[in-house]
């Protein structure tokens, strides 16, 4: 399903001009800082450039648009983001494929979160003998 807001024509970027500045811009401490569970869904996602900050992400139950740059359409089409006004995991594999330096540091964390749990599960399943 293509929304009417897809529609819009992106012009490609000029040569030699600086790309610009993504309309979505947040405050993560505003926000209560990056929400990790999230970001993990998100790494499950595929998202697909369709245009300049237009993604198309795959991978969850639906098929959703994600829009960057365009301060006059709607960021994500999931119910997460507009009814929560939450960046929601669209956005954030959008954000991670736009290589936003918030989100990528973001992934260490996530990554550290999985080696404790590995670690956990690890150390429960094999204690230590006794010497």
């Amino acid at each position: 399903m293509m929304n009417a807001w897809m529609n819009v024509p992106v012009l490609p970027p000029v040569p030699g001009e600086t790309r610009a500045v993504p309309a979505l811009m947040f405050d993560l401490a505003a926000a209560g800082g990056l929400d990790l569970d999230r970001l993990e869904r998100a790494l499950e996602l595929a998202a697909e450039r369709v245009g300049q900050g237009r993604y198309r992400v795959k991978g969850g139950a639906h098929e959703h648009w994600v829009d960057l740059w365009s301060a006059a359409h709607p960021r994500c089409d999931c119910g997460d983001h507009l009814w929560r006004e939450a960046l929601c995991k669209h956005i954030l594999a959008a954000l991670l494929r736009e290589g936003d330096p918030r989100v990528v540091a973001g992934v260490g964390q996530v990554m550290q979160r999985l080696r404790e749990r590995v670690a956990s599960v690890t150390a429960v399943r094999s204690p230590k003998r006794a010497a």
